[in-house]
């Protein structure tokens, strides 16, 4: 038995009927062509039959004063694993829908917290697997990892892994100098009230700038401008929308101006975001703020729990030009990773408590509705490089169903597959009722800025190469 620790008992406390805190994802393949009627049963039979490892074989056991630990537990794998079949004729538009009734209700806290939907009968022979995981039990790159491993770099390869098989064991992590200075702080943390108020005043309290963790060119908590984006969600009702943008497209743009793809990215997102306000008659007149969550994960680090940090990230002007507001956003993104490289990881998951204990304040502090410290979420992912199959069915798409925030009602978030780089939007209805007509506006975003960046032969000093989550 194990203690969460501070964030993974967060999103565990942070969440409501109205605010499920679990992530999902889904990949689409295209069925072999000489088993297009036995597959998905050898798969299902796979599946349900596979190994389980930690995370997946760990429930709740909730202690006194709101702390909890992961037990062990042998999963029913006929519970966890789900088989759909979507009526004829299996359009995308028709497994949008299912995933977003799927994605709806929480996840049965007396159950490890994941469960699995295999759904055949998509168009062009084509089935997708759905995995539905709680935040407090994986992050994103963690997850990542699992995806990566449960998918084949060889089309003749016959094997059904599974997102919840063991994995080899992980290398050590070395320690950071400083570390234990930061877990001494960390640990204060270790006994969270369950009173959410207590938490985000109390996490607050700590103080961003009394850490000395807030570099200069981020923003302050309390200190983002309310918009359309922050109305949060009133039920558990969410939309979603999704776009693909060629890698090689924006691998372009990132060489030519000397910024990176998440730069790049970032960009197109916030130029669309403002499009959008002034379509919908709700602009602002100050830089949207962005929460932008960062792997601290290392190479061969465990796969279980949250490696995350997170930064404020001040957006580009509102009435700026695609490229002035790229070159706003690199400039600022390469200022806070270039400061937040140089603290201990404990530390910088101490500032990320910080910053979810302001975003929670908003929605449950009426005072505070007014002032609140982000307007939404971004968050990038490492995908699998290279086609990918499974048991030699080959992967056609990956897209996910991005958690609605504390304090906004929308997060952007995107993930390089293959060549393409999948974008995915999740909103509640009343900050984005149309996330197809927000993604449209990122797609129109990429020619323009194509377009600004030929008439401009001078790129600004390469800077040194960091990882972005």
């Amino acid at each position: 038995m194990s203690k969460l620790s501070p964030v993974d008992l967060s999103f565990l406390l942070l969440e409501t009927p109205a605010r499920p805190m679990h992530m999902t994802a889904y990949q689409i393949f295209r069925l072999p062509p000489r088993q297009k009627t036995t597959f998905i049963p050898k798969l299902l039979a796979a599946y349900r039959n596979d190994p389980v490892a930690k995370p997946f074989n760990q429930k709740l056991k909730w202690l006194d004063k709101g702390v909890a630990s992961w037990e062990t537990v042998e999963p029913d794998l006929r519970y966890h694993i789900r088989h759909i079949a979507v009526p004829a004729p299996g359009t995308m538009q028709q497994l949008s829908d299912i995933v977003a009734f799927l994605n709806s209700p929480l996840l049965d806290r007396a159950m490890p917290l994941w469960e699995c939907y295999i759904i055949e009968g998509l168009e062009d022979d084509q089935f997708a697997i759905m995995i539905k995981v709680h935040h407090a039990v994986i992050d994103g790159m963690g997850a990542m990892k699992l995806f990566d491993q449960f998918s084949s770099r060889s089309p003749t390869s016959k094997s059904f892994r599974s997102f919840w098989m063991p994995m080899e064991k992980p290398a050590k992590a070395r320690p950071r100098a400083g570390k234990q200075q930061a877990q001494n702080l960390l640990s204060r943390l270790g006994k969270l009230p369950v009173d959410l108020l207590q938490i985000g005043a109390g996490v607050v309290e700590l103080g961003a700038q009394n850490l000395r963790i807030k570099p200069a060119a981020g923003s302050l908590p309390f200190a983002a401008t309310k918009t359309l984006f922050n109305n949060g969600p009133s039920s558990s009702e969410r939309r979603f929308g999704s776009c693909e943008i060629p890698l090689v497209r924006v691998k372009a743009l990132a060489k030519n101006t000397g910024t990176t793809v998440n730069d790049i990215v970032m960009t197109l997102i916030d130029h669309a975001l403002h499009a959008y306000l002034k379509e919908n008659k709700a602009t602002t007149n100050t830089p949207l703020v962005a929460l932008m969550a960062m792997s601290i994960r290392a190479e061969g680090q465990a796969t279980s729990g949250n490696q995350t940090s997170a930064e404020l990230v001040p957006m580009g002007d509102p009435g700026a030009g695609v490229l002035d507001r790229l070159r706003h956003i690199q400039a600022t993104t390469s200022h806070i990773k270039e400061h937040s490289g140089k603290l201990p990881n404990a530390v910088r998951q101490l500032y990320a408590l910080v910053i979810f204990g302001s975003t929670t304040l908003p929605d449950i502090a009426t005072a505070l509705k007014s002032m609140p410290s982000i307007n939404l979420i971004i968050s990038n992912m490492r995908g699998p490089e290279g086609q990918r199959y499974l048991a030699g069915a080959p992967m056609v798409a990956f897209h996910s169903c991005p958690i609605v925030p504390p304090g906004a009602g929308l997060n952007v978030s995107f993930v390089s597959v293959n060549e393409m780089i999948c974008l995915g939007v999740g909103a509640a209805p009343d900050a984005v009722a149309n996330p197809h007509q927000l993604t449209g506006f990122i797609m129109e975003a990429l020619p323009a800025l194509e377009r600004a960046v030929g008439g401009h032969n001078t790129a600004p000093k390469r800077r040194r190469k960091t990882t972005q989550g």
